[in-house]
């Protein structure tokens, strides 16, 4: 007579057929869920659950194993482990340097964060005409402490990032428990196809976050010649301007700077990169699990298969949660933290024309020593405003004239009035007209009155309006 088990359950001849949907339900959530296994501690360790989408997971994650043989079971181009997770891929807007003469069409992805995270600044609105509003930000940056690069490799100064504190550790004891708890349930029911496949997946899906985990999250930034001019320079995406000020390190980190993923050797000696080779295997551990799922699951009792039903909802649950988390969000926090940048050190201003955010921006970015000749506000103007019709061309020289006699001094104001002549432009006064042209002079500056900038000391920059 056979051995009664201890937990004996009669289903019938009922029998559940999951097979078909249980390596791939889940796998979008799983793989947006490991998006962020490497900004929080205790991530990489807490993966000891049955996760759904081990197809999905193991087929995407399995062309980081960059090699001849791997290529072959996961086809498809090689890309930056950043990307995998979401920490590059994004191009940010235009860089303009308003003394170093550098020009970058498209920056990098930390710049468009910056930019992101700006947009959404609410900003100081100023008094003055309102055609279409643009929005400036100013940044002071602040040095990072960065770690330089091997001379002899020429490799770049890097800062090491480390993983943050957070509420998902609480939150991931709820798969983790079920997915045992089901497992020793199947046991206790004899039901070994159902319990093998739930161990399967536990062990699986712990050894794949542990070994992707273990890479070593880093700020790559950029090496500048000791003698470089200020970085002084500006972002622009249309309708919003990011104004950055400091030296020229600390706003190539944000310009040209960007995440990086290092995963280290396991061992030193190795003759093969054997840190992608162990991703590969554990990829290929996720497939394997699938064709185990499709064997054995039918197999099962009915109170195993549920079981196994069981452990994928609560994991799947998990990864929703994670995945339901705004990545952007955190990664512009983590990028602000790194560069010890704090609500001080960031001012939003949200100005009523483009011609006042184009004078506005001159007037930030114009050095304190009148002796530098590096710093071309026409250049800067053009950027705002290229047109060169012989209006525009009248108006830029104005501005320009305005600037060069007061170099940052705001008059006292009695009138805030546009003043206008016949035609309708502001700027059609008589250039011989002393008097016209100083009170057309603090209308095109008395926007600015109001506006408080705070003094910023660091190093060639003292600036006050």
């Amino acid at each position: 007579m056979p051995k009664q088990p201890p937990l004996d359950v009669h289903t019938g001849s009922f029998n559940l057929n999951v097979s078909g949907v249980a390596g791939f339900f889940g796998g979008e959530e799983a793989i947006s869920a490991m998006q962020t296994i490497h900004i929080y501690k205790w991530r990489k360790l807490l993966g000891w659950y049955n996760s759904p989408g081990s197809w999905n997971v193991g087929r995407e994650f399995g062309r980081l194993a960059n090699s001849r043989f791997w290529d072959g079971l996961f086809p498809g181009p090689h890309e930056n482990p950043a990307n995998f997770f979401g920490l590059d891929g994004k191009q940010g807007p235009k860089y303009v340097a308003s003394r170093s003469g550098s020009f970058l069409e498209q920056t990098g992805y930390l710049a468009y964060l910056i930019m992101q995270r700006c947009k959404e600044e609410l900003g100081e609105h100023v008094d003055g005409r309102v055609s279409k509003r643009n929005k400036v930000t100013i940044i002071q940056t602040q040095s990072v402490s960065f770690v330089p690069g091997s001379t002899a490799e020429k490799e770049p100064p890097v800062h090491d990032i480390p993983p943050r504190s957070g509420g998902h550790a609480i939150v991931a004891i709820l798969p983790v428990a079920v997915s045992i708890i089901a497992c020793a349930l199947c046991a206790l029911e004899y039901d070994w196809f159902c319990c093998s496949m739930i161990l399967l997946g536990i062990v699986s899906n712990g050894l794949f976050t542990l070994v992707i985990g273990s890479a070593c999250l880093k700020l790559e930034g950029v090496k500048s010649a000791e003698k470089a001019p200020p970085g002084d320079g500006m972002l622009m995406d249309g309708d919003d301007i990011v104004i950055l000020l400091g030296r020229e390190q600390n706003v190539a980190a944000l310009t040209r700077g960007k995440f990086v993923l290092k995963y280290e050797p396991w061992r030193n000696d190795a003759p093969v990169r054997d840190e992608y080779a162990a991703i590969g295997l554990c990829s290929f551990l996720l497939v394997i699990q699938l064709l185990g799922q499709l064997l054995l699951i039918p197999q099962g009792t009915l109170f195993g298969q549920i079981m196994f039903l069981s452990s994928f909802a609560a994991s799947w649950a998990y990864n929703l949660y994670l995945s339901s988390i705004d990545k952007e969000f955190i990664q512009q926090n983590l990028l602000l933290e790194i560069l010890q940048l704090q609500e001080q050190h960031m001012q939003t201003y949200s100005l009523g024309t483009r011609t006042t955010a184009a004078v506005f921006a001159c007037l930030v970015l114009q050095p304190r020593d009148d002796a530098d000749n590096n710093f071309k506000p026409e250049d800067i103007i053009r950027h705002f405003i290229p047109n060169d019709t012989q209006v525009w061309i009248t108006w830029r020289q104005r501005v320009l004239g305005v600037m060069s006699e007061r170099r940052m001094k705001v008059p006292c104001l009695e009138n805030r009035g546009m003043l206008r002549a016949p035609g309708g432009y502001i700027f059609r006064v008589s250039p011989d007209d002393t008097e016209v042209r100083d009170r057309w002079q603090e209308k095109i500056l008395a926007v600015f009155w109001n506006v408080k900038i705070p003094q910023w000391h660091t190093g060639s920059h003292m600036m006050s309006l």
